[in-house]
């Protein structure tokens, strides 16, 4: 059984989202935002937002629920110490499972957040 999320390592409250927004880096790709902020913690924590521009209610919980499975994918392969916040644009509602990947995988790259990978 894979190892589940704990709300620990989520970032719930207005004030923490600010300081990433204020203090923190953005990436842009046509359909995601990211900032990112390093923690002085060794964990990683994360924020999703789907703004109502995208949608209703129902299109708004897709893109998150979208959002959380893209990251999870690469969760284990990223650099501990970071909050980062993911925010789902309009052309990320039409994207299918593949394509949310590969444009996470794509902004997480230029961020720099994955792990050197060593060849022994």
């Amino acid at each position: 059984m894979e190892k589940k999320k704990n709300k620990v390592f989520r970032l719930t409250k207005n004030s923490e989202f600010q300081e990433v927004f204020q203090q923190g880096k953005s990436l842009a790709a046509p359909g995601l935002v990211l900032y990112l902020l390093r923690n002085n913690s060794g964990l990683s924590r994360t924020g999703y937002i789907a703004s109502k521009k995208i949608g209703n209610a129902v299109t708004r919980n897709r893109a998150k629920r979208l959002l959380k499975e893209a990251f999870r994918l690469y969760d284990d392969d990223l650099l501990p110490g970071f909050d980062l916040i993911f925010i789902a644009r309009l052309p990320f509602v039409k994207y299918d499972y593949f394509q949310a990947a590969a444009e996470m995988k794509h902004i997480l790259q230029r961020g720099g957040l994955f792990k050197v990978k060593k060849s022994w």
